[in-house]
This record gives C-alpha cells, structure tokens and sequence, in this order.
C-alpha cells in the first residue's frame, strides 16, 4: 500500500452534540494523509449544537464537508446525501458516536487490495465508555453489544458465507445473518456503484439491506477485526431499548424484501441453532429460547394456579409448570452472575430483560407493519 488512494469516509449524523466532538477527534488523527481522504457528515436535521460544532471544525479542517438533510426520515437517507458527494476510490462509514482506532483506514482497506472481488469489508466493535459510572454502558460493555465476532460463526478473519438459501435467518440481520453495520464498514467505489450507490430510505436496517444487495450483486464480504471502531453506546436504559425496539423493527423488513415463502422456527440451543424449515405460503420466522420459555411456562403455572384457586381442587396442581418456569428463568438470568460489579446484579438483570422485550416489540411492530410472521430472538 504505497500508494494509498483518495477515501471518503461518510459519517450520518443526527443531533449528536453529546459525542460529535469525541467523533471528530478520532477521525482526524486517523494514520492516513490528510490530502489522501474527505470525510463527510450527511446531517438528518439536527436541533442541537450538532452543525454548530461541525462548522467550527470546518473552519479549521478544509477535509470536513457538510450535507444537510432537513427532516430525514432515517440514516440511511442522511448517508445518500453524501454518498452523492463522495469522490474516493474507497468509502469507509462510521456514526457520529463512534472513534475509530488510529490505523483503522489502512487495516479496513487491507483485504481490497488482496481479493478483488471484495466488494466490502467490516471491522470489529467495541466500547468508548464516556461515564465509567454509567450502568448501561457497562452493561453494553461487559455483554459486548455490537461485536461482530461470532457473526455467521465466524470468529476470526475471513470471507462471511454467501447466501445460500434465501432463508429467513440468512437475510434478516439477526446473529447469523451476513452484513456490516455501518458503524464500521467500508465498501469498494466498484460495488457501490453496482447497487446504485444508496441505502434504502425505510427508518432502520439499512445497512441489513446495503450488505445483502453487494453479495447478491457477486461481491463477497470480509470481516476484518483488527479494523477497530470504539463505540459510546446510549447513557440511558429509554434509549437503549429503543435502539433494540428500532433493530426489531428492522428484521421483519429486512425477511420480507429479501427471503424466500418459509416458516422457519429456530430452537437458540446450538452455535447453528436447531432449525426448522415448513412450507409457508408467506415468510416468516419464529426464534424459540429461555425468554420465551420463561414466559411460556410462567404463563401456564399462573393458569394452571389460578385454576386451581377457583375450583379448589389441589389435585389439578401440576407442579412440573412453576419447576419449568423457575428453570428458564436461571437460565435466562444467569449470565448476569458474571458481570460486575456483582452487587448490581438486579440492575444487569433489569437492562437484560427489559431490553430484550424492546427488541421483541419492535419485532412484533414490524411484523405486523410488513406483513411478516415474526417472533424475535431470545436476547
């Protein structure tokens, strides 16, 4: 790589004075010549101090360009607008709450240059804690939310499967599913041209969408972990579950534009999980784990008590349901066991459950808005 070429690196943003500032400061001391890259921010209409903060950058940095977009319905329009602009050979994107490692431009560009028929390559995902006191970093931290190690069981370096059967679970941006979060992705100027150079303007899983048209159109994609963005998650369990709300809602779209009529049911017991394909004369897929059993069998020990209260009859009492409830709600509870400090044990369990049940609405939303049968994941 002696002779690096020109990048973009596209940056959507919406009222994000909280971290903008972090944001710029990371990418301006990024390890690649500053005559080499144009870094560009598709603002979606911010009311905060956001543009304010960038124009005084700018007035420092002539690489920093500004796309406003009022009233942007979603990223994914914000980061077209800048897309348009865009002139490198090579566009790399990250978000406005994010710092990307010193050598991130040249590690993400690496696989390019080795296989030509990249077409785009991800990197890992880790936390920029902004507040150490601050429990749902923490939380985010210690569960490393947004790692995409283990994706498609790939754990090391290398090519992400191709799609192989256009089943649900393939194209639905849930853990098996093959695609690059934005955060931290950058894409060949060749594929992007070859899917029009645009994100589709639906409110979430944009880059679900992005990522599954570059392999549909014979691009292959590339996990490159030591490509390294920090993230600074969300500060607030409100906001936090909105996020899963909004990925939630973004599966179910992502199933109905890209699967094939199936029902899937997957069992969350193995790394492949156990699966189950039955034709459907719609799409659709329902994830079976200790979330869903825990409410199950809760469900049924409350029935089956109730039951038993107003006959009064104890020999209806089946106890095997109450057992089974308490069982998966170990099972589903535990992992907080390993995080620390373990005093607040009722606090990871709390940001668990009820982020769990936000992915879960958002799902059942989406489903509902798409015409898709859908059950989430157990988190």
């Amino acid at each position: 790589m002696t002779d690096l070429p020109f990048i973009s690196i596209i940056n959507p943003i919406k009222n994000v004075e909280r971290t903008i500032e972090t944001n710029l400061k990371f990418l301006l001391e990024i390890d690649y010549p500053k005559e080499r890259m144009e870094i560009i921010f598709g603002d979606g209409g911010s009311t905060d101090k956001t543009i304010d903060i960038l124009r005084a950058w700018q007035k420092k940095f002539e690489l920093i360009k500004v796309v406003i977009v009022p009233n942007s319905k979603s990223p994914g329009e914000a980061r077209n607008a800048a897309l348009k602009m865009a002139k490198g050979g090579y566009i790399l994107f990250t978000d406005g709450d994010c710092a990307p490692r010193k050598d991130w431009a040249k590690v993400i560009l690496e696989p390019f240059f080795k296989d030509p028929e990249i077409g785009m390559v991800g990197g890992e995902i880790h936390t920029l804690k902004a507040d150490p006191d601050n429990d749902v970093e923490s939380y985010c931290e210690q569960t490393h939310f947004l790692m995409v190690s283990g994706r498609c069981l790939l754990k090391e370096e290398g090519y992400y499967p191709p799609i192989m059967k256009g089943l649900p679970h393939e194209v639905n941006g849930n853990i098996h599913s093959p695609f690059f979060a934005t955060a931290n992705a950058a894409v060949s100027k060749k594929a992007a041209d070859a899917v029009g150079r645009e994100f589709w303007h639906e409110i979430t899983s944009e880059d679900v969408d992005f990522s599954l048209r570059i392999l549909k159109a014979g691009f292959k994609l590339y996990f490159k972990p030591q490509a390294i963005v920090d993230h600074m998650h969300r500060v607030t369990l409100a906001a936090y579950c909105k996020q899963l709300f909004g990925y939630g809602f973004g599966h179910p779209l992502a199933v109905k534009k890209h699967a094939r009529n199936v029902l899937e049911i997957q069992f969350q017991y193995t790394p492949n999980y156990v699966t189950f394909v039955i034709p459907f004369p719609g799409k659709g897929i329902i994830y079976i784990g200790d979330f869903h059993f825990l409410h199950l069998f809760g469900l049924a020990a409350a029935i089956n008590f109730i039951q038993t209260l107003l006959t009064g009859n104890i020999t209806l009492w089946l106890p095997i349901w109450p057992a089974l409830f308490l069982f998966f709600l170990y099972r589903y509870f535990n992992p907080m066991r390993k995080l620390t400090p373990k005093s607040k044990f009722s606090t990871w369990a709390k940001i668990r459950y009820l982020s769990n049940w936000a992915l879960m609405k958002g799902g059942f939303k989406g489903a509902a808005a798409f015409g898709v049968l859908y059950i989430e994941s157990s988190w």
